[in-house]
C-alpha cells in the first residue's frame, strides 16, 4: 500500500499549524467583534444619556411653564379683583355719605332723592367701567336666554311679549350674570 502524501507527519503538523492560525484569526476576530461590541454599547450609551438629559431638561421646562402660567392666571386673577374692588369703593363712599345724611335731623326728601339720585348714576358709570349690561326687556318678546318668566297676564299685547319687569337681569359682555325676572302675556 501506497501512503499518500496527505497523511505524512510534515502534512499533519502543517493541518495543526493552519488550525492553531485559525483559532488565532477566530480568537482575534472574537476579540475585534468584542472591541466593537464595547464601542457600539458606549456609543449607545451616550446616546441613552442625551436622550435621558433632553427628558429631563423638557420636564424642567414644562415645570416652569406650568408655574409661569399658574402665576400669570393668579395676577389676571387679583387684577380683575383689584379693578372691581376700586371701583366698588366708590359705591361703598357714597352709601357712607347717605347714610351720615339720614341721621340729620334736619334732612330734606328732596336731599335724599338727590342724594339718591347720584348714587344710582356712579353705580351706572361703575357698570360702565366693568362692561356691565342691563337687561331691561319691558316690550320685548320672551327670550329664556336671559329672562326668567315668573308669570303670565292677560293682555292685549303679542303673547309671549314682556309686559312688566320684577328685577331687571344683568350680563358682563356675553356672559349672562342673572336673568330679568318678567311677567309675559297671554291671549286670554
Amino acid at each position: 500500500m501506497k501512503k499518500e502524501k496527505n497523511d505524512t507527519p510534515d502534512n499533519l503538523s502543517e493541518i495543526k499549524d493552519e488550525c492553531e492560525l485559525e483559532k488565532n484569526n477566530i480568537s482575534e476576530n472574537t476579540h475585534e467583534d468584542n472591541n466593537q461590541d464595547s464601542n457600539d454599547q458606549i456609543l449607545l450609551q451616550a446616546e441613552v444619556d442625551k436622550l435621558n438629559d433632553a427628558l429631563l431638561r423638557s420636564r424642567a421646562e414644562l415645570d416652569n411653564f406650568q408655574k409661569r402660567t399658574l402665576k400669570q392666571i393668579q395676577q389676571a386673577q387679583l387684577y380683575s379683583i383689584e379693578k372691581l374692588s376700586s371701583e366698588l369703593l366708590v359705591i361703598m363712599d357714597s352709601l357712607e355719605a347717605a347714610e351720615k345724611l339720614s341721621n340729620d335731623p334736619n334732612l330734606k326728601i328732596e336731599n335724599l332723592v338727590e342724594g339718591n339720585n347720584l348714587l344710582l348714576k356712579t353705580t351706572k358709570e361703575v357698570f360702565d367701567k366693568l362692561s356691565i349690561e342691563e337687561i331691561d326687556p319691558l316690550g320685548n318678546i320672551f327670550d329664556p336666554e336671559l329672562h326668567q318668566a315668573m308669570a303670565t297676564k292677560d293682555s292685549e299685547d303679542d303673547e309671549n311679549t314682556v309686559v312688566e319687569v320684577m328685577q331687571k337681569g344683568y350680563k358682563l359682555q356675553s356672559k349672562l350674570l342673572r336673568p330679568a325676572l318678567v311677567i309675559v302675556s297671554k291671549k286670554s
